[in-house]
């Protein structure tokens, strides 16, 4: 079977993949998909967990967005200097008046460039589309009549009806695709999956907060680093416990090592099990050629996490305790076990003991992961760390906003900020900030500021508009009318009352799945799962 290799060609840039891909089609079959960010980013992950596509190739801001994201193998097509300076040649026989606008970095070759052509380059980075728009605004106010930049820079400079040149060469093209089927090859030799090389391995610290839960928690995950024990990591959704998990392998003598993590609630049964133990060539319909490696084969030397293990059905409760305690994994399809190294991490946001006690979740297991005990606090206990963890999520954010404004929306707005629950913890705070940077961005009055958070202040008997929202919403039977309220219901709702709200997102939404994930940010695999309920 031929490499299959899906290129997200979005933009002035998808013209050239095109063209370029033909000369690829006796060795891969190269599907071009003109998706971007969270759609790409759902469009490949559907793909790869139903095994119908092998490596994705994006490029600039939609690249970075996947190479975050994505736990499938990208490549990102990539530019250099040489690039850089052929663009910009052929950008000068255009017009004098040159501009540069490029993904987050600036190239250190420009100066050079400049000083060749005896010519002053206007340059911009940008992280958004927003961003990048804003920034050819700019250099078409300073006179700039050509721009040059990737796709998305060259769509907009198009729509203002200036002149552009893609960033992008041939070769940068080519040198991608030969590295999407490379990685597609190996993957279907059966050969375990490496970590993306651009994936972030957090430490202890990039956790934010100066309280004292805070200090305890990067003391833990130090002491953590020191022992090669299996660790159950407890919190509320939204605390980071990822963060943490990643944390605790950085700090550990496998941090050289893979750091292979899955969300156990977000994959059907099939998949799950595919996922975590691998496959045989010929053991179902659709299975590649030569097998494939499973997640533990995957993290050879390294660490595992099972995020959401809660939700782990107990079939494969059973199946993973015969793992952990023999140190083999056997494929789907296959009589021969395969010795397995790995340090095992999990999390969940639900009570272990209590599910234990429910006969939801073996006993056995339960003590086999809690070999240590990681409870992250939430953050309405340490509302001394809000102001810090404020002050970062607005500066980093790519909305361009002056400092002195920041400060005094924080100025305003912490008294309140430190009284609210925080049901969805540290994830709704950072949402908060970036709301807070667009609305900044658009010179309102700081004093309607409250007026920005229909979902986080309640506007109360009083009409006021000043009043947090409780820590508990409506009764389950009381009919929720708009997106961001059964949104906030279904955060703060307990377990076994998420499946009435997912089926009533689904009547409100008309049976469009797409429209439950997008407001309530959960996966496909999980409405379905919850809609059967």
């Amino acid at each position: 079977m031929k490499p299959r290799i899906v290129v997200f060609s979005i933009s002035a840039l998808a013209g050239t993949l095109r063209e370029i891909s033909r000369d690829y089609l006796q060795q891969a079959s190269i599907e071009l998909v003109s998706k971007a960010y969270e759609d790409a980013l759902a469009y490949a992950r559907n793909r790869y967990y139903t095994d119908t596509a092998d490596v994705f190739v994006a490029a600039g801001s939609n690249g970075a967005f996947l190479a975050n994201q994505l736990e499938a193998p990208l490549v990102v097509i990539r530019t250099d200097g040489f690039d850089l300076m052929q663009a910009l040649a052929v950008a000068r026989r255009t017009s004098p008046e040159v501009g540069l606008v490029t993904y987050e970095t600036a190239f250190d070759e420009l100066a050079q460039f400049s000083r060749a052509f005896d010519l002053p380059i206007p340059t911009r980075t940008y992280r958004t589309p927003e961003d990048a728009r804003q920034s050819v605004l700019e250099l078409a106010q300073l006179g700039v009549k050509t721009i040059v930049g990737p796709g998305l820079v060259n769509e907009i400079a198009q729509e203002l009806k200036l002149n552009s040149v893609l960033i992008y060469s041939r070769q940068g093209v080519m040198k991608a695709f030969d590295e999407a089927i490379r990685l597609a090859s190996a993957k279907a030799g059966g050969s375990p999956r490496v970590a993306r090389p651009s994936y972030v391995h957090h430490t202890e610290l990039d956790i934010l907060g100066v309280s004292p839960a805070v200090q305890q928690l990067r003391a833990t995950i130090r002491l953590c680093g020191t022992v090669d024990f299996a660790v159950l990591i407890q919190g509320e959704t939204g605390v980071g416990k990822e963060l943490v998990a990643q944390s605790i392998h950085t700090a550990s003598t496998r941090a050289g090592r893979p750091f292979v993590a899955i969300n156990c609630a977000s994959l059907t049964e099939t998949l799950l099990e595919s996922e975590l133990f691998g496959y045989e060539e010929g053991a179902f319909s659709g299975a590649v050629k030569g097998g494939r490696a499973g997640m533990f084969e995957s993290a050879q030397g390294g660490t595992v996490f099972l995020d959401e293990i809660g939700d782990m059905p107990l079939a494969f409760q059973t199946r993973l305790l015969r793992v952990l305690e023999e140190g083999q994994v056997r494929r789907i399809g296959s009589s021969v076990a395969r010795k397995v190294d790995f340090r095992l991490l999990a999390a969940s946001h639900v009570d272990l003991v209590l599910a234990v006690q429910q006969g939801r979740f073996r006993e056995d297991l339960y003590y086999r992961l809690n070999e240590l005990l990681i409870q992250i606090p939430p953050l309405r206990q340490r509302p001394e760390d809000i102001e810090l963890l404020a002050g970062h999520f607005l500066r980093a954010t790519p909305v361009r906003v002056p400092k002195v404004r920041f400060d005094a929306f924080l100025n305003v707005a912490l008294p309140d900020l430190k009284r609210l629950t925080w049901p969805g913890n540290i994830r709704q705070l950072k949402n908060v900030c970036k709301r807070a940077a667009i609305m900044l961005a658009q010179d309102l009055r700081l004093e309607t500021w409250k007026t920005w958070f229909p979902d986080v202040f309640n506007a109360g008997e009083s009409g006021s508009g000043n009043e947090p929202l409780a820590p508990r919403v409506e009764a389950m039977d009381t009919p929720v009318t708009d997106w961001s309220r059964l949104a906030l219901a279904y955060q703060q709702a307990s377990k076994p009352d998420k499946p009435a709200l997912v089926q009533q997102a689904l009547a409100m939404a008309g049976g469009e799945v797409h429209t439950v994930v997008k407001h309530l940010g959960i996966s496909r695999s999980t409405v379905w799962r919850m809609s059967k309920r």
